[in-house]
């Protein structure tokens, strides 16, 4: 029965921390968005791709702590890109294999002609926000043939002051499941280190640690809640209970003594 008693008060706190490391998770994506960059991102690179089916893709990628922003053109025909890049006044490095994340590469198909939609790339823009890792991702796609019309998925739009931020909200897994580990275990374990020095300080100063009723030195469990105590507290007895035992014979040696010379001097 004590066994099963004390199930809940662990599996609880367990709960609660995988709880609350779930919403420090999305809320790390949500403060990534909000921080300022005031212009400086952690990197920032622009490259062309030429993929296996003869087809290329312009790839701008912009990255900070915890936010990550893609920006592709494409797929077109790598003719056409070729046609492109002698038009463009500043060369984009080739570069070989698609850097564009899974569910950046599938394809979205937008209202409108297809063949008008055909003579005009497709933008699409990829937003991951997180960390340590990124765990919430959303996308837009637009094609110039095709404006006003768009597409959005896992992207909500807000006003922000005077900005619009987009804010992704579409889980990434694997990465929505590390950082909530990483918070739950970090909560987990500061709720652990209170609880122990919380019960260290109630056995130090001669209570029960489990309900903090007074218990007797020579008892072994604590009369209010039936807690057992440990071999060493019941042995040496621990905080107040032990102090007030030593105050006690400390003041019966000095009143005996007082006594003493209290008698004699009366004898005299």
């Amino acid at each position: 029965m004590t066994t099963r008693g004390h199930h809940p008060a662990v599996l609880l706190p367990v709960l609660v921390c995988v709880f609350l490391g779930l919403a420090a998770a999305i809320t790390s994506s949500v403060v990534a968005v909000l921080l300022p960059d005031s212009g400086h991102h952690g990197s920032r690179d622009s490259s062309r791709h030429d993929l296996a089916n003869g087809q290329s893709v312009y790839v701008f990628a912009s990255r900070k702590a915890g936010y990550t922003l893609w920006s592709v053109t494409g797929p077109m025909e790598s003719s056409v890109a070729d046609a492109l890049d002698e038009l463009r006044s500043r060369k984009i490095p080739l570069r070989q294999g698609d850097p564009r994340p899974a569910w950046l590469r599938r394809a979205v198909v937008l209202q409108g002609d297809p063949e008008t939609a055909a003579l005009a790339p497709q933008n699409s823009r990829g937003i991951a926000a997180g960390w340590p890792l990124l765990c919430l991702r959303g996308r837009t796609d637009r094609n110039v043939n095709l404006r006003p019309q768009s597409h959005d998925a896992g992207i909500a739009w807000v006003t922000v002051g005077q900005a619009k931020r987009a804010f992704p909200w579409h889980p990434l897994w694997w990465g929505l499941l590390g950082n909530t580990v990483v918070y739950g275990s970090a909560m987990l374990s500061c709720w652990y280190a209170s609880v122990y020095a919380f019960r260290a300080i109630r056995r130090w100063r001669g209570r029960c640690p489990a309900c903090g009723y007074p218990t007797d030195g020579n008892s072994s469990r604590c009369p209010e809640c039936g807690t057992p105590r440990r071999a060493s507290d019941q042995a040496t007895g621990t905080g107040s209970s032990a102090s007030a035992t030593v105050a006690c014979s400390s003041s019966l040696q000095t009143t005996s003594t007082l006594t003493s010379k209290s008698s004699s001097s009366d004898d005299r």
